[in-house]
């Protein structure tokens, strides 16, 4: 898992103080910062500490001209910038501090999918999820299973159904999702992981990307722009597990089953529900025998789609969809 070691100089210790505390609350798999309101207590610091960026206003700047460090050197910026360190990475000091952390890494990002097309170090476990039957709790079993997997490892949740309904959970807000990403990735030389960080959103200790919020557009994604977005979250989005939340059928379907760690079929009681579940192993199996047997049957009963007391989040956590993951999924061999 990669965490950003970031150092912060600002003269403004409540601002620091805030933006520790959110990290502590959201984003503490993601960075490791340290705050500094002294420039002689950052010295100090570095001498035992190596930092991948050091964000620091201008003042910090003039402060630091000239010392060689190994990290990353990014302004802070407050309102404007002087021509001293007008061609220098900047992030906007005072916006939310989601934008500011993905804005940083961002940088890192960029730099790292420039070198010469090179993949990065490390794929992300793509974990699929898809219900022939139209299981109503499905996205409570994707979700539930973020926030599983989330309580030690970096992930993102991808819903690529047409289900409004997520968009009612309790962090959920309107914003760009997974349509803006797609319409970015078609433009001339567009930058994944920039586009990837402007839409996603962090809830709990999972990220995710809200679903397109005109559901015409998805069947309109051609063939091609789905491999090229599976790849690009398999490859490029820097994740250690990548959910996808898939509500339909889309070209090239069967053929992207192998990008998948795991794939989860989800069934459902009633004659009419097995029957669709085997017409859709039966679409598998034409594309190859192999591609079906790697996609897993679960069965959800009613009683383990029951939803527990609270919100729509908590319900999966703490009522039986929690229990059947952790017991059946997480404990077992799927997840080691």
């Amino acid at each position: 898992m990669v965490q950003l070691k970031i150092a912060f100089l600002d003269d403004e210790a409540a601002y620091l103080e805030q933006l520790r505390a959110y990290v502590v609350r959201k984003k503490e798999l993601f960075f490791q910062i340290s705050t500094f309101t002294s420039a002689e207590v950052f010295f100090e610091r570095l001498s035992e500490t190596e930092f991948d960026a050091v964000v620091m206003t201008e003042r910090f700047f003039e402060r630091l001209k000239g010392m060689e460090f190994g990290a990353r050197k990014i302004l802070l910026c407050e309102k404007t910038r002087s021509a001293a360190v007008a061609e220098l990475p900047f992030v906007v000091k005072h916006q939310p501090a989601e934008k500011l952390l993905c804005g940083i890494s961002a940088m890192f990002w960029r730099e790292e999918s420039g070198r010469q097309g090179e993949l990065p170090g490390k794929t992300s476990e793509m974990i699929g999820i898809y219900s022939p039957a139209h299981h109503e709790s499905q996205a409570l079993f994707a979700a539930t299973m973020a926030q599983i997997l989330g309580e030690s490892q970096k992930v993102l949740y991808v819903n690529l159904t047409d289900d409004a309904g997520f968009c009612e959970m309790e962090c959920a807000e309107e914003s760009e999702d997974l349509g803006d990403l797609i319409y970015g990735m078609q433009q001339r030389e567009h930058d994944f992981a920039a586009g990837l960080h402007r839409v996603r959103k962090t809830c709990r200790n999972f990220d995710y990307i809200l679903p397109v919020a005109n559901p015409e557009h998805l069947p309109e994604i051609t063939k091609p722009l789905w491999e090229q977005l599976f790849l690009a979250l398999k490859n490029r989005s820097n994740y250690d597990v990548v959910i996808l939340d898939i509500g339909i059928i889309f070209p090239g379907f069967a053929e992207m089953i192998p990008l998948f760690g795991s794939f989860y079929c989800l069934g459902k009681e009633g004659a009419a529900n097995r029957r669709r579940t085997e017409a859709f192993f039966t679409y598998l199996g034409k594309a190859g025998a192999h591609i079906a047997a790697h996609v897993n049957r679960l069965l959800l009963s009613e009683q383990t789609a029951l939803s527990g007391e609270g919100n729509f989040l908590e319900s999966g956590l703490y009522g039986g969809m929690g229990d059947f993951i952790r017991g059946c999924l997480y404990g077992g061999s799927e997840f080691g």
